[in-house]
C-alpha cells in the first residue's frame, strides 16, 4: 500500500499544472479531521516536499497550526523526523491527533460506549457557558465528555477530544460561517436545537475513515510536536533542519484571522486555562510602543512609513508582527541546515489601503539574519481556503474591504 501510495504521489506530480488545485480533494487521510482558520491544503505541502525536499531527512513547521506539512511529512518514507510548533494548544492536539495512526476496531468499539453513555460528572464553569450554549446542550457535551475522558489509551482519548472539540463549535450559539467569535441572531436561536450525540457520531464516523486511510500509508517518521512559540528558543539542534513548510499567520488577528476566537470554547471545554488572551500572545498580539523600524527590511520600513502617515496607531500593530516574526528567523536560521530550503506560503495583506508584500519583507528578513538565495516565488489563486472574503480593516460596523485573493509561496535556500 505504501508503494502505491509513493508511485501514486509521483504520477500526480508529474500530472501537475498549477498551483491552485481547483479540484484536489483537501480531506483525504487525516487533513479533514478537524476544521482551523486558513489553513494550508495538503497539495501545497506535498508539491513543496516533493520539489524542495528530495534529498530532506528533516522537516520542521514553526507554524504548524492543523498540521499539514506534519502530516504530508509522515507519508514520505525518506522524511525521518518532523518538527511542528505552535502556541495554540488546540492547534498541537489537532496536529498530533492526525499525525498519530491508531486501529480503526478500537475507534469503533469506543465510539459505541460513548454514544451509550448518559451521566456525567459536572459541566465546565467558564465564563458566558450558558450564553454561547443551550442548556441542553451543556448537560450532552458534558455527558460525552465524561464518557471520553474514561478512556485509558491517550492516543485514542485524544482522538475523540478533537472529534468532541469540532462538535463544541457546531452545537454552540455561533455563527458557524465565521471564525471570530460571533453570537446567531435571536431569531435563529430560538429555533436552534442541535442534535449533540448525532453531531459527535457523524464528524467521529467521518474521522475514523481519515484514520482508516491515513494509517495504511504511514510511514516511520518521527513526529515531535511543541506547544510552544517559534519566538523562543527551539529545542531542536543547531543545522538539523532540511526543509521548512509552514504558513505564518498573516498579521495581528484583531483584522484577519483569529485564531484564539475560534479555539476559545473547544479549549475551555477542554479544560485548558488563560485561552481567552490566547490572540495577544501570537504574533503581533501587542502593539509596539515605537513606530522605529530596527529591522533591516528596506520594504517593511517604507511600508510602516506610508501606514504611519495615515495611522500611527495601525502602523505600530503592523509593525508588532514583524518585530516579533524577526525574533522567530533568528530561531529558524539557527536550526536550517546548509543548502536546506525555507518555504513559506503568506498572503500579503492590506492595511489603510496599503498593500503589504509580505513575501518580499520576509524574504529580506532572512537575508538580514543570515545567509540566503531567493529562489523563487509562486503565485496561487485561493480557491477553497476557509477565509472571509470581506473583512473589517478599521473594526468599524460597516466598513469591508475585500480580504487576500492571492496567495504568495516564495522559496529561499541557505547558502
Amino acid at each position: 500500500m505504501k508503494l502505491h501510495y509513493i508511485t501514486m504521489i509521483q504520477k500526480e506530480q508529474e500530472a501537475f499544472i498549477n498551483w491552485d488545485f481547483k479540484e484536489a480533494d483537501t480531506k483525504e487521510f487525516t487533513h479533514g479531521l478537524h476544521t482551523y482558520p486558513a489553513m494550508m491544503i495538503p497539495q501545497i505541502a506535498r508539491r513543496l516536499i516533493y520539489l524542495y525536499g528530495k534529498e530532506a531527512k528533516t522537516l520542521l513547521d514553526p507554524f504548524c497550526g492543523s498540521g499539514t506539512s506534519i502530516v504530508e511529512a509522515s507519508l514520505i518514507p525518506k522524511i525521518k523526523e518532523a518538527y511542528g510548533f505552535d502556541l495554540n494548544p488546540l492547534a498541537v492536539l489537532i496536529s498530533k491527533v492526525k499525525s498519530t495512526p491508531l486501529n480503526v476496531e478500537d475507534l469503533e468499539i469506543r465510539l459505541k460506549d460513548i454514544l451509550k453513555s448518559k451521566e456525567h460528572n459536572g459541566v465546565p464553569k467558564f465564563k458566558n457557558i450558558e450564553f454561547w450554549f443551550k442548556p441542553t446542550v451543556i448537560e450532552k457535551l458534558a455527558t460525552i465528555k465524561t464518557a471520553i475522558n474514561k478512556i485509558e489509551n491517550k492516543d485514542i482519548r485524544d482522538f475523540f477530544l478533537i472529534a468532541f472539540s469540532e462538535t463544541v463549535r457546531n452545537v454552540s450559539n455561533t455563527r458557524n460561517s465565521e471564525f471570530k467569535l460571533y453570537r446567531m441572531e435571536k431569531d435563529k436561536l430560538e429555533k436552534y436545537n442541535p442534535d449533540v450525540f448525532k453531531e459527535f457520531e457523524k464528524i467521529t464516523l467521518k474521522n475514523i475513515r481519515g484514520m482508516e486511510e491515513y494509517s495504511k500509508v504511514r510511514t516511520e517518521t518521527d513526529i515531535r510536536l511543541h506547544n510552544l512559540s517559534s519566538m523562543n528558543d527551539l529545542p531542536i539542534r543547531a543545522e538539523s533542519i532540511d526543509i521548512i513548510v509552514t504558513s505564518p499567520p498573516y498579521g495581528d488577528s484583531k483584522t484577519t484571522v483569529a485564531y484564539g476566537q475560534f479555539s476559545r470554547l473547544a479549549l475551555q471545554w477542554l479544560d485548558y486555562e488563560d485561552v481567552a488572551d490566547l490572540d495577544n500572545k501570537l504574533l503581533g498580539g501587542k502593539a509596539t510602543k515605537e513606530l522605529e523600524v530596527k529591522i533591516n527590511s528596506p520594504t517593511l520600513k517604507e511600508i510602516i512609513k506610508k501606514i504611519g502617515e495615515i495611522d500611527k496607531k495601525r502602523a505600530k500593530e503592523v509593525l508588532s508582527f514583524y518585530e516579533d516574526f524577526d525574533k522567530c528567523v533568528i530561531q529558524l536560521d539557527r536550526v536550517m541546515a546548509k543548502k536546506g530550503y525555507v518555504c513559506f506560503v503568506v498572503g500579503n495583506r492590506t492595511v489603510k489601503g496599503i498593500n503589504i508584500p509580505t513575501d518580499k519583507i520576509m524574504t529580506e528578513m532572512f537575508k538580514a539574519r543570515g545567509k540566503y538565495d531567493y529562489i523563487t516565488t509562486h503565485l496561487r489563486a485561493i480557491p477553497n481556503k476557509r477565509m472571509p472574503s470581506l473583512n473589517s480593516p478599521s473594526n468599524k460596523v460597516g466598513e469591508k474591504v475585500t480580504t487576500m485573493c492571492n496567495e504568495f509561496i516564495f522559496v529561499l535556500q541557505k547558502l
